[in-house]
């Protein structure tokens, strides 16, 4: 086993802490295809491949060759051109956020010792990835999967606005779950299509036909967040968590390049029993064992990617604001969406003043307890640029909250849902900084 290094030997020099117009997970993805030997396509999509710019709308094949080295890979193959490579896998542990690792480090001997290669690797703990805002699942591994930030993809929550309702609903509108569409699950009878709604290619899509795999639950091959997010590979079912290194290593053997490995154990564990519990830490031992064993199995030479789309907080009923129990917050509000710690509030005919004066409102009312209050206007600098998806379904206001404060809306959310002790979704360290590691078998 090796540590990541630099094509001259000496070890990597990993991105410092990025910025949330940039967040490096979206990268994550791409560097695994190009590590792997495989070119990445034109992405049919608009948006400059200009390397002088800060920020791609769509990261190009030599963006993401030019991140692989400053991570310390060398891709393999000339561009455009697929090359032979033992392979790469990218795991994504859905929940993991970096301070939980270091905080749990002992409990997990393998994930302890890529820690320990990367820290020694860069100063300052260069481990240390962003993902993007809203740190939650739905945006997250949508822009893993298409490299585009959120602003682009539409993908800005948990839960949107049903697009088909159009942006404005007049005042005699009352917030209900009717009114929104899951990201994750895309049920419903008057819902769009995901792939005709988050029509931005994936990574996949921009790979040579059979040259990738995806290996997680058997739900998820067609489901909803799969056809927005993650279309174009190949899926491979695996229930448990131990049984997805065979699949993994299997398909390495059998020349696939590239192996999409999912985890969701973590991140379904924390929702239901906080991050700080003793069943969340089996689940990280489990992550931990399933990880040696991929390390044990997978071909010599295997470059092995590990990250996360989220981090997590516990909160409790001392933390929970009643949204429906304060006539100042209920006022003018006509939709609710999002989540609990990224809440996106419509306001009647979506008028922009309107909304301006909820905004100060929510400030006045929620003070510290918010961390960040804006409206749709002033999101781009937290999502990216808003593209004609989000800016249909992106929220008249926005509001993060802060510390552990959750902003819950009986009228909307599920009583599973307002009494999760875990949580995520805002803009803190705890729930935007995730950990990048890389290791060679």
């Amino acid at each position: 086993m090796m540590g990541p290094r630099t094509v001259s030997g000496q070890p990597a020099s990993f991105p410092a802490l990025d910025s949330p117009q940039d967040p490096a997970l979206r990268y994550v993805l791409a560097v695994g295809a190009v590590s792997a030997g495989l070119p990445l396509s034109d992405a049919g999509h608009d948006g400059d491949t200009d390397l002088s710019l800060d920020v791609e709308p769509v990261v190009s094949d030599a963006r993401a060759r030019m991140v692989a080295r400053g991570w310390g890979i060398e891709p393999v193959g000339e561009p455009g051109k697929a090359g032979g490579c033992p392979g790469t896998v990218v795991v994504l542990v859905d929940g993991l956020g970096l301070e939980m690792l270091r905080r749990r480090r002992g409990h997990t001997p393998t994930l302890r010792r890529w820690l320990g290669q990367c820290e020694a690797g860069a100063a300052g703990g260069g481990n240390a990835i962003r993902t993007c805002r809203p740190s939650t699942t739905a945006a997250a591994l949508t822009m893993l999967g298409t490299s585009a930030l959120p602003g682009t993809t539409g993908m800005v929550g948990y839960s949107v606005l049903n697009p088909l309702l159009g942006s404005a609903l007049d005042a005699s509108a009352v917030p209900g779950p009717d009114q929104v569409l899951s990201l994750i699950t895309w049920k419903g009878d008057n819902v769009p299509s995901p792939r005709s709604w988050q029509d931005v290619p994936t990574i996949f899509e921009r790979l040579p036909a059979g040259s990738a795999v995806s290996i997680g639950p058997t739900r998820f091959a067609g489901s909803g967040l799969t056809e927005a997010a993650l279309r174009g590979a190949t899926h491979l079912g695996a229930d448990r968590l131990e049984d997805r290194p065979g699949l993994a290593a299997g398909a390495l053997r059998r020349g696939t390049p590239l192996v999409y490995l999912y985890v969701g154990e973590l991140d379904k564990t924390g929702h239901k029993h906080g991050w700080l519990s003793e069943q969340w830490l089996t689940q990280l031992e489990r992550l931990d064992a399933a990880m040696a064993e991929l390390v044990r199995r997978v071909p010599a030479g295997t470059r092995i990617i590990l990250s996360a789309d989220h981090g997590m907080v516990d909160t409790d009923p001392d933390h929970r604001i009643d949204l429906s129990a304060h006539r100042e917050l209920v006022r003018d509000v006509v939709a609710v969406a999002g989540e609990p710690r990224l809440t996106h509030l419509h306001v009647a005919d979506g008028d922009a003043d309107l909304a301006a004066e909820v905004a100060q409102r929510y400030r006045r009312v929620l003070g510290e307890r918010a961390m960040w209050i804006g409206t749709r206007e002033q999101t781009g600098e937290h999502l990216g640029a808003l593209g004609p998806r989000a800016r249909g379904v992106v929220g008249d206001v926005v509001v993060a909250m802060a510390d552990t404060w959750v902003l819950v809306d009986p009228r909307v959310h599920s009583e599973s849902a307002i009494a999760m002790p875990g949580v995520h979704g805002s803009f803190t360290p705890a729930e935007t900084e995730v950990p990048l590691l890389i290791t060679e078998t």
